[in-house]
């Protein structure tokens, strides 16, 4: 079969179409998507599958302001739990977490928690202490003090992580860093130690920010 000159242009001008169309799609979408961890429930109504939430908290941060989960609507962030006078793993858990950070520094859409299981001692000026010797970025990075009860519920029934007293000045909690989404979802886990998982948990956040751009 012979081609002419024109619809040799033709079928280069088409592949070049189709080239261009098939980057600006990819670019729109996520290369993978996220899983959606906690309780589902099937909605009769719409059909479709309820997936976990994570629960609506009144706590002070580091500054006195009242923050509520409605602070973060339609945000993407990440909740992690600790306490000022941790001598093990929150040193470690909060430099990998401010190193995160830097990545989406200035980043409206993206926040970070750091809840205190230890509110008691950690009042609003020994937290603005802490984020300031962090570095921490004013309202971006948030360090939550309150009910003590309300904290710990909140970690474990709410973002199903552990949390517990065991008397004497000692805290019980979890390296993980919890991802969520802008509907307030559970999307990912993270030790908080490990650099590597850390770096797992930027790409993620990343992810689901492409998510957001493809709505």
């Amino acid at each position: 079969m012979k081609f002419s000159l024109s619809n040799i242009l033709i079928l280069i001008v088409a592949a070049g179409i189709l080239a261009v169309a098939f980057y600006l799609t990819a670019g729109r979408k996520p290369i993978r998507h996220l899983y959606y961890y906690g309780p589902r429930d099937y909605n009769s109504q719409t059909h479709d599958t309820d997936y976990h939430e994570v629960s609506d908290f009144k706590l002070t941060d580091q500054y006195g302001q009242v923050v509520t989960l409605d602070s973060f609507r339609n945000k993407i962030f990440v909740a992690n739990f600790f306490y000022a006078t941790c001598p093990g793993i929150c040193k470690k858990m909060n430099y990998e977490l401010g190193q995160a950070i830097e990545d989406f520094a200035g980043n409206k859409q993206v926040k970070f928690i750091s809840y205190t299981v230890d509110p008691e001692h950690d009042s609003v000026p020994v937290l603005l202490q802490y984020a300031r010797m962090h570095n921490a970025i004013p309202y971006q990075w948030y360090f939550l003090t309150g009910d003590k009860q309300q904290i710990y519920n909140l970690a474990r029934k709410s973002y199903f992580v552990a949390a517990e007293d065991s008397g004497h000045g000692k805290f019980i909690h979890t390296d993980n860093m919890v991802l969520v989404d802008a509907g307030h979802h559970i999307r990912g886990y993270y030790h908080g130690t490990d650099s590597v998982d850390v770096s797992n948990m930027v790409q993620d956040i990343n992810l689901l920010l492409q998510e957001e751009k493809a709505k």
